[in-house]
């Protein structure tokens, strides 16, 4: 009995110690990427976006502007008006521009009266006296919208119109009699013009434009004399040329 006992014992013994070898050995530990990706939750209600890059100036909505400097001839005028101004705004598409422009057209003259000449070491002296002098000031403040024809490095040729208010300052005065003039008149007008581009760049243009201005302003005058009140108009109608320089294409 006792030699079965232990023969059972030692059976038992040497069935026992492989386990607990096994046991003993280190439980190899999975990837650390396998590892760090078990442990990361998962959330249903993320939603994840594809980045794309911002988009380029180019792409961007353009607002070109543009100085320009010339002169303005009058109906029925004789002397021309100095022209400055500017215009610039949004463009709309490729080919078509909105926006606001400001001109300044300016003339002035003189009357004189040649009273003596002589000559001083050969040279011509001539004495005048100053009789009158009287100049004239337009405004046209006016929204435009231009069209450009073509596009390219060659002339791009474009065409445009324009409406709004336009103010003319008068003033003049008689050194004969010491008597002054000032007055100023406003009214509705319009512009339409032809021109062409050289560009310079990819943002810069060279051009050269043919315009025609129409406007008639007035005022209301007081008689002194009796108790009516007049208008005095005054034509603003005629051509002139403008050339410049525009920018931010």
């Amino acid at each position: 009995m006792n030699r079965i006992r232990t023969t059972g014992a030692a059976l038992a013994f040497v069935l026992a110690v492989p386990g607990v070898a096994a046991a003993q050995q280190p439980v190899p530990l999975p990837a650390p990427s396998l590892l760090v990706l078990a442990r990361v939750p998962r959330y249903e209600t993320v939603r994840y976006w594809r980045h794309e890059p911002e988009r380029g100036r180019s792409e961007s909505q353009k607002s070109p502007l543009q100085i320009h400097a010339g002169f303005f001839d009058p109906d029925g005028n004789a002397a021309n008006s100095f022209a400055f101004g500017l215009r610039g705004g949004p463009m709309v598409d490729e080919h078509i521009q909105l926006g606001i422009g400001l001109d300044w057209y300016h003339e002035s003259e003189n009357q004189r009266d040649v009273v003596s000449t002589s000559s001083q070491n050969g040279t011509p002296v001539v004495v005048t006296r100053e009789l009158a002098r009287a100049s004239s000031d337009l405004l046209p403040l006016q929204a435009f919208l231009q069209v450009n024809l073509g596009s390219g490095r060659s002339l791009i040729p474009y065409v445009g119109i324009a409406g709004g208010y336009q103010v003319l300052f008068l003033s003049a005065t008689d050194f004969q009699t010491g008597s002054d003039y000032n007055a100023t008149f406003g009214g509705w007008g319009w512009q339409t013009w032809a021109g062409a581009a050289l560009p310079l760049g990819s943002r810069s243009r060279l051009f050269g434009e043919a315009f025609f201005n129409s406007a008639q302003v007035g005022r209301d005058v007081d008689d002194p004399v009796s108790p009516v009140t007049y208008r005095e108009l005054v034509d603003e109608n005629g051509v002139g040329m403008r050339f410049g320089l525009s920018w931010g294409f």
